[in-house]
């Protein structure tokens, strides 16, 4: 054997048993996208793994006990009088920054079984908003819904609709705002009595201005609806245009911690869901005898007016126990319809304990008082509640 041969033979033994240590060698595995805390939008948001969008996921339990009477007369027998409801929220809130500004899409459900009652979903909220843009199921922006109590039984004299809406907002700087939205005119319809609505013709026409700074918020708006007849072979009453204006105000008190005060008012002219999404009419139920618009003797409509006022005061005693009242003041008038001209008065208040962050204890009673100024043979009458609450959020 020749030294040249020898070497060959060397370097190829080498060779292969390089190439077989070196495939007994472990795989590097493939890098892990792990979630990471996405701090841009505020507490409780992460990025979705491999995207540059911040979501988060949060929920509420809620459990609901009331007591509910009234001084109406017997027909208030057949109406339930105790009540207990569970409520499970689902909150998912996603955020992008983009060229063009935040790109949102926000959707808000929950799932309530009352007893007596039923068990069924609802989609509170379901929008997307992009570059000051809003599509889709979101608070009506008339709206200034600052009552501090829980609401339960009834709402004191305020508008308080979610519905689906195509919005515009317009950002001035220093907390300054206007929105214009196109808003489903269904879910503001109360009824013509004598008639009844045509198919959905028009939708809402909203309009705000409003401001949000450290003091507190303040906003005016406008609204107009159509008060759209059916079709009758004999006889189609003209159609009218309804409106509402109002105004409402929130400051931030100073001398306490966690106190604020409220104020709202609103006048409606055949709209008149704006003036309260709880209105007790005549007859002792919720929105009985309340009307957008009547036929009057001459077979025409005639609008029908309410304005309403509503007013709240809220404040801790320490970091742990607050308390909030709320009083509100509706009146209704249309002298062409049978329900005709009445009053709601309304008045509020609770207690509430949170011995740990998140998780809430609270005691409210409710009050109403219908003034039947104008149906004969009806007397006035007062509903009230009492009701205990215990949620958790998390």
């Amino acid at each position: 054997m020749t030294i040249t041969k020898f070497l060959f033979g060397a370097a190829a033994g080498v060779l292969v048993a390089g190439t077989a240590q070196a495939a007994d060698l472990p795989i590097a595995p493939e890098p892990i996208d792990y979630v990471r805390v996405c701090d841009a939008f505020g507490a409780g948001f992460y990025y979705i793994p491999g995207t540059d969008t911040c979501l988060s996921v949060r929920g509420r339990v809620r459990a609901e006990y009331r007591y509910y009477d009234s001084e109406f007369s017997d027909h208030w027998r057949d109406y339930n009088s105790s009540m207990m409801r569970a409520r499970g929220y689902l909150y998912m809130d996603a955020r992008t920054n983009t060229e063009f500004g935040l790109l949102r899409a926000y959707n808000e459900i929950y799932v309530t079984t009352n007893s007596p009652g039923s068990t069924g979903v609802t989609l509170e909220h379901s929008f997307v908003q992009f570059g000051g843009f809003t599509f889709g199921k979101t608070q009506s922006f008339y709206d200034f819904v600052e009552y501090s109590t829980f609401a339960f039984a009834w709402k004191p004299g305020v508008s308080d609709e979610k519905l689906p809406v195509g919005a515009y907002t317009l950002a001035f700087g220093n907390g300054f705002s206007s929105t214009l939205s196109l808003e489903a005119a269904a879910e503001r319809r109360m009824g013509i009595d004598g008639y009844s609505y045509g198919g959905a013709k028009y939708p809402d026409l909203v309009a705000n201005i409003r401001i949000d700074q450290g003091w507190g918020s303040a906003q005016i708006m406008g609204a107009l609806h159509q008060v759209w007849p059916a079709y009758d072979a004999s006889y189609t009453p003209e159609s009218e245009l309804g409106y509402a204006v109002g105004a409402g105000v929130v400051f931030n008190l100073p001398f306490a911690a966690g106190a604020s005060v409220n104020l709202t008012g609103t006048y409606t002219r055949g709209a008149t869901s704006y003036a309260g999404s709880d209105i007790y009419g005549p007859f002792g139920t919720n929105g009985g005898g309340v009307y957008d618009a009547a036929l009057d003797a001459s077979g025409d409509l005639e609008l029908s007016s309410a304005w309403s006022v509503s007013g709240g005061f809220g404040f801790d005693f320490t970091p742990t126990v607050g308390a909030n009242i709320q009083a509100g003041y509706l009146d209704y008038q249309n002298d062409a319809s049978f329900g005709g001209d009445f009053k709601n008065y309304d008045l509020q208040g609770n207690i509430t304990w949170t011995p740990v962050k998140g998780l809430l204890f609270g005691v409210e009673t409710d009050y109403k008082y219908i003034d039947n100024e104008s149906v004969a043979g009806l007397d006035d009458g007062s509903v009230w509640s009492a009701e205990f609450r215990a949620q958790r959020t998390f």
